[in-house]
């Protein structure tokens, strides 16, 4: 990597010296070297960020420390990006590589579910081809750590989360159980519902109505009935 493309100028080494220091000077407050050696610094810690969490999501059976790792990248990524105006990358520049992460995501993404499943069935000891039905308290856990990062998924990554849950839940991830009918009362708890009905009412009518004052009213309040 080259530090300035397109050529050295005062303007962009101050641009990249904030960048990299988090400041906001107006001058060039470093020699070229040193920001030019820090630069490089700045760089080499993003992409080892990267490569570690790229290595991560590649073999974690967990969803939660998958997408949390997919996350690491994006950020260093648009740090990096940021710098595409100052230095020369060697191929893929940052933009490139996020292109193609993006890409990719669908294929990483079902290698992660089918990780944690595969590490699921191994925990709880199961044998599929024993005919005994997954026990929710088995294999839910991992099911919702699926289900909670639902907004990363596509369609068909989603689906293939709903097709392990229906394995275990004999039903779809979005099914909602009619509700059940309520029971008709019989002919003698009917009466004694009107009747109690009738005792409130006759109660109410024999209390009158309340009447309420607030306390910083006068003593010239007139009710009118």
């Amino acid at each position: 990597m080259a530090l300035f493309s397109g050529g050295a100028n005062k303007s962009k080494q101050v641009e990249l010296q904030n960048i990299i220091f988090g400041t906001n000077e107006k001058k060039l407050m470093v020699s070229n070297e040193f920001l030019d050696e820090m630069t490089k610094v700045y760089i080499s810690k993003r992409m080892k960020s990267i490569n570690n969490a790229m290595a991560s999501i590649s073999t974690t059976k967990s969803p939660r420390t998958f997408f949390g790792c997919l996350d690491s990248i994006h950020d260093s990524l648009k740090e990096l990006m940021a710098l595409e105006k100052y230095y020369s990358f060697k191929k893929p520049v940052p933009t490139e590589f996020k292109k193609n992460l993006e890409a990719k995501k669908d294929k990483y993404v079902l290698a992660m579910i089918n990780r944690a499943w595969k590490n699921a069935n191994t925990k709880a000891n199961y044998d599929p081809t024993a005919g005994v039905p997954r026990s929710p308290e088995q294999f839910g856990p991992i099911l919702d750590e699926m289900i909670e990062f639902r907004d990363q998924y596509t369609e068909a990554t989603f689906g293939h989360i709903d097709r392990f849950y229906t394995s275990v839940y004999e039903h779809s991830i979005d099914y909602v159980p009619e509700p059940e009918p309520e029971e008709e009362l019989s002919e003698e708890e009917a009466s004694a519902l009107a009747a109690e009905s009738a005792d409130n009412a006759e109660a109410a009518s024999d209390d009158g109505i309340q009447e309420f004052i607030p306390e910083d009213f006068g003593d010239d309040l007139v009710l009118h009935e």
